[in-house]
């Protein structure tokens, strides 16, 4: 038997130094908690395209943590172009795609769920609060040091619990 139970962790390639100290901060806390975070490109590799060795480590694993951070910032764009709805609209924030597909992954895998979304991205998909019926933790990348407090200590460990409980149901 393992000593860490092992969850997947979605997270987009950080491309500043708030993420990868939030990022960082958040795998070494589950580390220390017992849990062992497993991300593509970081903890484990495939020669196959990115979603057969996902699917494959979403079978292996026993819980799902999508850190989502911002990815792109669009200043202006236009939504529903060309219809009655149509408008502009200004400062829209998102996080990486493979956020909401290996959330909507471990999802179909029934895997306990904890969505940790930067407060200023858009609710749309997976990080739509009002359609789920997960909690999505707001984040605030800048302050690593609020996964420590509560409320969001308080989310972290319902969730590992949760994790625990799949874990020794399966073994």
């Amino acid at each position: 038997m393992s000593s860490r139970i092992p969850a997947f962790l979605s997270v987009g390639v950080t491309h500043n130094e708030f993420q990868r100290i939030y990022a960082e901060k958040l795998i070494n806390s589950l580390h220390e908690q017992g849990i062992i975070l497993e991300t593509l490109g970081r903890s484990f590799y495939s020669i196959k395209s990115p979603l057969d060795p996902i699917q494959k480590k979403m079978n292996e694993v026993f819980g799902a943590v999508i850190l989502c951070m911002e990815r792109y910032h669009s200043i202006e764009g236009i939504y529903k172009e060309g219809s009655l709805e149509e408008m502009i609209v200004k400062n829209q924030f998102f996080p990486t795609v493979w956020n909401h597909i290996e959330a909507a992954m471990a999802y179909q895998n029934k895997l306990p769920l904890l969505i940790m979304k930067e407060d200023k991205l858009i609710s749309e998909g997976m990080l739509d609060s009002g359609i789920h019926q997960w909690t999505i933790v707001r984040i605030n990348p800048k302050d690593p040091n609020e996964i420590l407090r509560y409320p969001i200590k308080g989310f972290i460990e319902s969730w590992i619990e949760e994790v625990k409980k799949t874990y020794y149901k399966k073994i």
